[in-house]
């Protein structure tokens, strides 16, 4: 038998990729109440998206082990 994963788990690629767009769209609206605009605000946005991310998936697979 096999476990089968949750929908809602972070084993699917897609649930990651959106835990890092609501956690780097969280912290650039963050950014703009500080008063950064532009240029700035998409910065952080892919900087935390992508380490949001990434720390995501590897925490995923240390845990699989």
């Amino acid at each position: 038998m096999t476990q089968q994963e949750s929908r809602w788990s972070l084993a699917h690629t897609g649930n990651r990729v959106l835990l890092a767009i609501a956690v780097g769209l969280l912290l650039s609206a963050l950014c703009g109440t500080a008063g950064l605009t532009g240029g700035v605000r998409v910065t952080v946005f892919a900087a935390v998206a992508g380490v949001s991310y990434v720390l995501v998936t590897l925490l995923h697979h240390f845990r699989q082990r």
